[in-house]
């Protein structure tokens, strides 16, 4: 099978953040190579659709999108409307990341029922639908990119990797999923997550060889120290020995060089050729990506 080529993405956060210093940030990003430039949806930080049009409004190369809207946030007709707008003005250079929201009192605050993970997976799937509905009805605007824009949907549960193995563009292995023992989130070990790719392809059938695998990098630490770094990736996963905690495939420790061998691991044993990380790393990460390339 033919690798794909990676892809490197970085999530912007705008909370207290200017016009001016969102610009700036979104500069530096393209500066560094990534690929793809997006924005959160959480009620703490401004919309993300203004914040994706003013990225890409003064960025020239990646590609802008969502990382990830809360399908319980929209209405899921006038979602499409928008979607189709922004991806005309931003010149088809969109790609829409949505899943189902995970932070209750952001729920509560909006005046959404936070539900059961089952009734989420309900939202998010029924927002799926209706864009794909949407966007093809004739009295709908229409994007530039068709028949839709490229679909990230992304989980670590069965219903929902079914969902983006047969739905979507790329499905995001977001690697962790939540330990009631410990009240967060803890990481998927290196086995765990081939059992999660395996249930990916099982559910793509035919699409299998055509479904990007993206990752969303729990941690991306630069050190010369490996097992040092140890104790500040503790709280991912508590009950984990350390070979397992730094042989996760969401951790990114060590220098360029290590991290850069990581990437290269996680595609060819699990096929993730698409990595996400948070702004709080881009500069590091940037890095890793000189060094890729």
């Amino acid at each position: 099978m033919m690798k794909r080529p990676f892809r490197f993405g970085v999530v912007l956060m705008s909370e207290g953040c200017s016009r001016e210093e969102w610009v700036a940030k979104s500069r530096r990003a393209e500066d560094l190579g990534y690929d793809v430039i997006s924005a959160a949806d959480h009620l703490n930080l401004t919309s993300p659709f203004p914040s994706v049009l003013l990225t890409a409004e003064n960025t020239t190369r990646p590609r802008v999108g969502t990382y990830v809207l809360n399908a319980a946030f929209h209405n899921h007709t006038l979602l499409a409307r928008d979607l189709a707008t922004l991806d005309q003005f931003t010149s088809g250079r969109l790609e829409i990341g949505i899943g189902t929201g995970y932070v209750e009192w952001e729920f509560t605050s909006a005046g959404v029922p936070f539900g059961s993970p089952g009734t989420r997976v309900d939202r998010l799937e029924s927002a799926v639908t209706e864009i794909d509905r949407a966007l093809g009805d004739a009295g709908h605007p229409k994007p530039v990119q068709l028949p839709r824009p490229p679909l990230l949907v992304g989980g670590h549960g069965d219903r929902v990797l079914r969902l983006a193995a047969r739905r979507a563009e790329t499905v995001s292995l977001t690697g962790a999923k939540f330990n009631p023992a410990y009240g967060r989130m803890t990481i998927a070990t290196a086995d765990q997550m081939d059992e999660r790719v395996a249930y990916v392809r099982a559910c793509a059938g035919h699409r299998a060889t055509d479904v990007e695998l993206n990752l969303l990098s729990k941690a991306t630490l630069l050190t010369t120290d490996r097992g040092a770094a140890v104790e500040q990736l503790r709280r991912f996963g508590p009950d984990l020995a350390e070979d397992e905690l730094l042989g996760a495939p969401t951790v990114l420790v060590g220098t360029p060089a290590d991290v850069t061998a990581k990437l290269h691991e996680n595609r060819d044993r699990y096929g993730i050729s698409y990595t996400t990380i948070m702004e709080n790393s881009m500069e590091n990460f940037g890095k890793v990506i000189e060094a890729v390339r």
